[in-house]
């Protein structure tokens, strides 16, 4: 897969779904409404079950849900997963958070799944932590978000979580097909909207190929009257996939699918604040650079999968490979601007070009049973990461920017390869005592090794230097969920899991001295939860809630070690709380939900001291209070005809910022949005209205650029302002 911005393909797909709906199969668009709570079948455990009895707190989102709340990315749906946070200051740019589990370092927290394919880097050498994947979910199933560690079945950095985005297969029982032309009016903006188009097509009884495309434009809401510049914070979101199944008989079915997306920022989604008081300096929304700040990151992933059905088990094979780039270049001029303009007697702002590429090679093979007294699953992983990080700082000319000045590039360049492997085995059991209980156990050992080779040069270090350093662990995590079933419809049970993120070799100048660590040790948390599950009154109503208790040692974090950037140990914290979920269908049609977290998620110890956390201190971006309203009304309206009205209400609670030794931590406020929907099926047609963050809040995603930002602001990453959309689709 080539360029991902694909105007052919989005052409084919409207072409397709408009020219083939005489051979294709009708859409219920206009079904009964629903008189019931939707079962939900999800894959956390690596088969098939039913929400209800899965023994672990799982959310499982429908992409029918997504497309109804008018889901496409990160901030459109994390807010309503119980315990999950985002932080983000850009397009392409995100960390994700659960159960307060975050300390700013970075490497992820949270794994991340595309089908069967782990996607994005475990390591602490390619900036993994806030690379997380923001696919767009157009023709999603579902998105599934495993609380709690999930280190026996998925393995590393998946301590707080995993986030699991499910793609719809192709099917060979009919035609399908869908194109959707969306508009939307930002304040402050311009307008934006997106196309989107999706088909599916049999090919004979035994095949089918899917094949889908979107082009999404995000205008900015960011100006930057230093540059005179409007919408510094514009984005694109452009991808396809391509997804091919063929199943000659019951028992064999292979997919190969491939994915890819791009995300292009012209600039941060920030606004510059006073670091006291966080009221704006130069006026609502706006920021101030010396130059643009444009980032470019690229999703591409390739999968093939296999299953084998032996009777006495099922065979499966899951071969990938992925690769994510991001190329960005950073205003640096606050920074080194004034320096440059001293020493060189000229003035002269700095940029800082950085490009990362991560490749990645996963297999993985796995034979479970079927449903039995005793069920069983064994499994063999195999990953390989190659990453590349290279910055190059330059100075800048002010009189034609962002030219770089004539002999003053490359005044710091730092190349940093690294390799990552793994190799692991994992089984788990599940005995069914009786008909109502039944305890799984479970456990992963896994041996890692990283190597690392840092190449610097320029006028700035002197002389071009290689130094290099390694490591290797061995880590065996585990994870025991007793099960008791009080009733066909209620299920409760308890959980103790154990997760890790690996630890490395720290990249360094061969001017670091003895006391700067070479390497870093993994860390780990232990989670003990006990949860129920139910379907009450003949299954109206849903109910879904977790008490859970985490401790988490030898924390990873990112620290300044006599001037020298890089990643340590230290510290403890623990993170307790409630988590819960209740959906109520009282008429045809009628559909209320709310979900809620409660978190206490704070320090233990206090961090070495150059990072300022203190025991005690909330652990950064975790609020004690969130939690989402949802009620959503359809009903018949006519032949035909079916009319539908939605509110959403979401609201994350106060939060501090990342530890900080000069500063401290800062408080960050609770924030409140509202969305609203309206519109109409009819036959295999929709149209939708929607208004997003009804009372325009400015919502803080993130706090960040302390020391690095003129005139002493900070910058706050900021949600996107009231946003009015219409939406037409088509259907067959």
């Amino acid at each position: 897969m080539n360029a991902v911005t694909k105007p052919s393909l989005l052409a084919g797909a409207a072409f397709a779904a408009l020219v083939f709906p005489v051979v294709g199969h009708a859409a219920d668009a206009t079904s009964a409404p629903a008189t019931t709570v939707q079962e939900i079948i999800v894959t956390a455990e690596k088969r098939e079950e039913n929400l209800r009895d899965v023994p672990q707190s799982v959310t499982a989102i429908s992409g029918d849900a997504l497309q109804m709340i008018r889901a496409a990315t990160f901030e459109d749906y994390v807010s309503r997963v119980p315990g999950m946070a985002l932080i983000s200051s850009q397009p392409g740019s995100s960390r994700l958070v659960l159960r307060g589990i975050n300390a700013g370092g970075v490497s992820a927290t949270i794994g991340t799944y595309v089908d069967e394919t782990p996607y994005g880097s475990v390591t602490g050498l390619s900036n993994g932590a806030v690379l997380a994947p923001d696919l767009d979910t157009f023709d999603m199933q579902r998105v599934e978000v495993l609380r709690g560690p999930q280190g026996t079945l998925y393995g590393a950095s998946s301590l707080g979580g995993l986030l699991k985005f499910v793609t719809n297969a192709p099917d060979p029982s009919h035609y399908s097909g869908r194109i959707e032309v969306d508009g939307e009016d930002t304040k402050s903006s311009t307008l934006g909207g997106s196309v989107k188009g999706v088909f599916n097509a049999p090919l004979g009884d035994t095949a089918a190929v899917r094949i889908s495309g979107y082009d999404s434009d995000q205008p900015g809401f960011i100006d930057d009257p230093h540059r005179g510049a409007k919408d510094v914070n514009g984005a694109r979101y452009s991808g396809a996939r391509l997804s091919f199944l063929y199943r000659p008989t019951d028992k064999f079915t292979i997919r190969l699918s491939a994915v890819g997306q791009d995300i292009s920022s012209k600039g941060s989604s920030t606004e510059d604040v006073n670091p006291v008081t966080l009221e704006p300096l130069y006026g609502d929304l706006t920021q101030s650079r010396t130059f643009s700040s444009p980032n470019k990151v690229t999703y591409r992933i390739y999968n093939a999968t296999a299953d084998y059905d032996f009777g006495f088990a099922s065979l499966v094979s899951a071969t990938s490979y992925a690769t994510l780039r991001q190329d960005t270049n950073e205003d640096a001029s606050a920074q080194f601007g004034p320096l440059l303009t001293a020493v060189l007697g000229q003035p002269l702002g700095a940029g800082v070009l950085q490009d990362l590429e991560q490749k990645k090679f996963t297999q993985e093979i796995r034979l479970a049973s079927p449903a039995q007294a005793f069920e069983w699953l064994v499994g063999a992983f195999y990953t390989k990461e190659e990453n590349q990080l290279h910055q190059n700082l330059s100075a800048l000319s002010l009189v034609n920017p962002p030219a770089v000045a004539p002999g003053l590039g490359g005044l710091e360049v730092v190349s940093l390869p690294s390799d990552y492997s793994e190799y692991a085995a994992f089984a788990n059991g599940d005995y069914h005592f009786t008909d109502r209980f039944d305890v799984s156990v479970g456990g992963r050992y896994s041996h890692n090794k990283q190597t690392e080779s840092q190449v610097t040069s320029g006028a700035l270090v002197g002389p071009g230097s290689t130094v290099g350093g390694a490591s290797s662990e061995n880590v065996f995590t585990f994870a025991v969920a007793p099960k008791y079933k009080l009733s066909d419809d209620t299920t409760i049970y308890a959980r103790v899991a154990k997760g890790y993120r690996p630890g490395g070799p720290n990249a360094l100048s061969p001017l670091a001295p003895a006391a700067v660590p070479r390497t870093f040790q993994s860390d780990s948390i232990i989670d003990y939860e006990a949860g129920v599950k139910s379907d009450l009154a003949d299954r109206k109503v849903s109910v879904e809630l977790t008490a859970f208790y985490i401790t988490w040692s030898r924390i990873q974090l990112l620290a300044n070690v006599n001037n020298f950037g890089v990643n340590t140990n230290g510290g403890t914290a623990e993170s307790k709380g409630v988590e819960g979920a209740v959906t109520y269908v009282p008429t045809a049609g009628l559909t209320l939900s709310a979900n809620g977290a409660y978190t206490e998620a704070k320090l233990t110890e206090d961090t070495p001291a150059l990072l300022g956390g203190k025991n005690g201190d909330s652990l950064p971006y975790s609020a004690p209070l969130s939690g989402s309203l949802n009620a959503d009304y359809e009903w018949p309206a006519a032949d035909a005809v079916q009319l539908f009205v939605g509110a959403s209400l979401r609201f994350t609670g106060h939060r501090h910022s990342d530890f900080n030794p000069t500063v401290g931590q800062t408080s960050l406020p609770s924030y409140t949005t509202v969305d609203l929907r309206a519109g109409a099926d009819w036959r295999n047609y929709r149209v939708e209205a929607y208004v997003k963050n009804l009372g325009d809040e400015r919502g803080i995603l993130s706090l960040g650029g302390i020391g690095s930002t003129p005139n002493g602001a900070v910058q706050l990453g900021l949600i996107r302002p009231r946003t009015i959309g219409l939406s037409l689709s088509a259907s067959y």
